[in-house]
């Protein structure tokens, strides 16, 4: 890319409005020092409106040869835009001159010795406009630093930002295969069986699940409401193939069923459960999600039944698992985490992420 954000509308904008504030300060001076000298301050105000136009007039053409030399570089364009600024303090300097001698022969006979004075006037007036333009020139470059900073910033931030939407969506969606290689297998095995009618109703079901879940952004949060249906949409399929070995209770005071969370978040942990601790028992086993507030937190714990401690996987080297802790570390940082605890009959594994409250999803 070359040079800098010259013509950025932010810049063009903060250009005008601290070169409006300069040379009204700088005019303003000359308006104070002529008062306090016994010119008037109000006439030396009016006198001083039209060379204070004409210096904004001097600055927007120095800040269009600024633009205009933004191709030469640092190291050609400071000394010709210092030659534009000596031009235009040189220029101004003769402005002021020929104005003043014409306002003091016409209109202002009193000041007609000051006036005249032109060696004097002339060094002090070139010195002042071409210091002024200069210094005018320096903010043009301060100003298109800082401006450049700004858009690299935003860049960075946007380039993060969709880093992150991306990783999101990558985990979102390496579970859902996941989860639709198990279901396949399952339906498989009850065809094998010739469980057709179980087998067709776990089809229906897990179509249902899919345009449910499909639906909703994997990198927007949703209600905590929505994602405990998309996991009683899971846990009717696997109830297809578990019947009364699958047992399921929800406890979830309805004061945080507005919890924000992200979507797609629970249904890894409730299918290990299924996995390791329902499908190994011919009794089969209690799942548990219990969601409770505590100090900021949202701590949502899936707990099962499991008569034997080391069928899980301990300490989450599950697919669905890592991808959980790579969420919850992408969208909370050190703010959110995953605890496996291995019962003496069972596991639990607890979410604890911050607890805000999901804005309404659309109609």
């Amino acid at each position: 890319m070359r040079g800098g954000p010259i013509s950025a509308p932010g810049l063009t904008g903060a250009v005008a409005r601290i070169s409006l504030i300069l040379w009204t300060f700088g005019h303003g001076l000359t308006v104070l020092i002529g008062g306090l000298k016994g010119r008037g301050y109000l006439v030396q105000f009016l006198v001083e409106i039209p060379l204070w136009a004409l210096s904004l007039a001097a600055v927007a053409i120095l800040y269009l040869v600024w633009r205009g030399l933004e191709a030469h570089g640092v190291m050609g364009r400071w000394p010709l835009l210092g030659l534009a600024c000596l031009a235009a303090g040189a220029a101004l300097s003769v402005i002021d001159l020929i104005y003043y001698d014409w306002l003091a022969t016409l209109f202002l006979p009193r000041w007609h010795d000051w006036a005249h004075a032109f060696g004097p006037r002339a060094g002090n007036n070139f010195a002042l406009y071409s210091w002024t333009f200069c210094l005018n020139a320096t903010l043009f470059w301060a100003l298109g630093v800082d401006e450049k900073a700004k858009r690299q910033e935003r860049i960075t931030t946007e380039a993060k930002l969709a880093a992150q939407e991306a990783r999101i969506e990558a985990l979102r969606f390496q579970l859902n295969p996941h989860f639709l290689l198990n279901t396949l297998n399952a339906v498989a095995s009850l065809a094998a069986m010739n469980r057709n009618v179980e087998a067709e109703a776990m089809t229906m079901k897990l179509a249902d699940f899919l345009h449910g879940s499909l639906a909703t952004d994997a990198k927007a949060p949703i209600p905590l409401a929505n994602e405990l249906a998309i996991i009683e949409s899971y846990l009717d399929i696997e109830a297809v193939r578990f019947g009364d070995r699958l047992r399921v209770e929800i406890d979830c005071p309805n004061h945080l069923l507005d919890a924000s969370v992200p979507s797609f978040i629970l249904q890894p942990l409730v299918e290990n459960a299924v996995k390791y601790a329902v499908a190994p028992s011919r009794s089969g086993a209690m799942i548990r999600i219990i969601v409770r507030g505590a100090e900021g937190f949202l701590l949502i714990s899936v707990i099962d039944t499991g008569s034997d401690g080391t069928t899980a996987p301990s300490g989450g080297t599950g697919v669905g698992l890592r991808n959980i802790r790579a969420r919850l570390a992408t969208l909370y940082g050190p703010d959110a985490r995953l605890d496996i605890i291995a019962e003496q009959a069972g596991f639990t594994a607890t979410l604890r992420m911050p607890l805000r409250m999901a804005p309404p999803l659309p109609a």
